[in-house]
């Protein structure tokens, strides 16, 4: 009786501890993920800025497509005039994760 009794109550603790591990890995592995996103955000969220202000910087004329080589990101422009005004669509796209940032800009 003894022995099944501390039996039972080993593979009771040993259960409860396998959940406790497993909840916390998965915690873990969650905010893992998340700091990668902000990161990969943050660095999209720069990109478009540089190229942006780079856009606004240089003269329009005769250009209808802008892409900057990244082997992170999708980073270009679309560019078309309508009414002596240049209408630019930024696009930045990571490549292996779900990240996509479009801003429309007039100049």
């Amino acid at each position: 009786m003894k022995k099944s009794f501390s039996l039972l109550i080993t593979i009771f603790l040993i259960s409860i501890f396998s959940y406790l591990a497993v909840s916390i890995l998965e915690t873990k592995s969650l905010i893992n993920t998340n700091l990668q996103n902000q990161y990969l955000y943050l660095q999209a969220k720069n990109h478009k800025e540089f190229l942006k202000s780079y856009l606004i910087s240089i003269d329009l004329k005769d250009i209808n497509h802008v892409n900057i080589e990244d082997e992170f990101f999708d980073i270009y422009s679309i560019i078309k005039e309508e009414d002596k005004k240049y209408k630019i669509d930024i696009y930045v796209k990571a490549k292996e994760f779900d990240i996509s940032i479009h801003e429309l800009v007039y100049k």
